[in-house]
């Protein structure tokens, strides 16, 4: 069984090709972050010191490489929690996720060009990489296919570009047939919430914004 500690919520960046394939647009389409080595199984039903046996059994990993995917699934099914964070990029947006459970995606197939472990994901905005500080970008430029943010969440400031990013898209709905009062409604609320002292409550308080106004546009 996968362990669930109490933890404060973590930052992680994770890279979006897996198999040599760019996932992004999947990863942003179905709401799901993955990694690879299906061939261990399910996580949370395989007991960890297993892994490793599984890991020789079906790949070839030198001892170095079998070391650093052991952490890599150790991170990805115990150390990251629901409710942490979670960033991928492409060539001019980084996208900021909620990270949800972990789950084992076994429908088509478990063969090795797939994605078995996965997380769910409801992503909540995009900055453009431009904007980021200089330790988030410091995190996406990490090699490793994943990586925690050593520092406290709030020096990340995600919650400044996620706002610009939501107030523009809410901003922008109103050129179709959103009523207007209600925008500027959401929007205070939005600027309200920005000073809030927890950097959670400022984020999601904005991502419900943005939620609220595509579902008047989509009803």
């Amino acid at each position: 069984m996968i362990e669930r500690k109490a933890v404060r919520m973590n930052l992680y960046h994770i890279q979006s090709t897996v198999h040599g394939i760019n996932r992004v647009a999947s990863f942003l389409e179905d709401n799901y972050i993955g990694i690879a080595w299906s061939g261990t199984g399910d996580l949370e039903h395989t007991p960890p010191e297993l892994w490793k046996e599984q890991l020789v059994q079906h790949y070839p990993l030198d001892e170095a490489e079998l070391a650093s995917t052991l952490a890599t699934l150790h991170m990805f099914g115990n150390l990251m929690q629901d409710g942490d964070y979670i960033l991928i990029s492409d060539d001019e947006w980084t996208y900021v996720g909620d990270i949800g459970d972990y789950y084992y995606d076994d429908s088509a197939g478990s063969e090795e060009d797939l994605i078995c472990h996965r997380r769910g994901v409801t992503w909540l905005g995009r900055i453009p990489l431009a904007e980021l500080n200089d330790k988030v970008q410091a995190l996406q430029n990490d090699s490793a296919i994943l990586a925690k943010f050593e520092y406290p969440i709030s020096q990340a400031q995600l919650d400044r570009g996620l706002a610009v990013s939501i107030t523009a898209e809410a901003t922008n709905s109103l050129s179709t047939g959103v009523d207007e009062a209600t925008i500027q409604t959401a929007l205070q609320v939005l600027r309200e919430a920005l000073h809030s002292e927890e950097e959670e409550l400022r984020i999601r308080a904005a991502t419900a914004i943005l939620q609220y106004a595509k579902q008047l546009i989509n009803p």
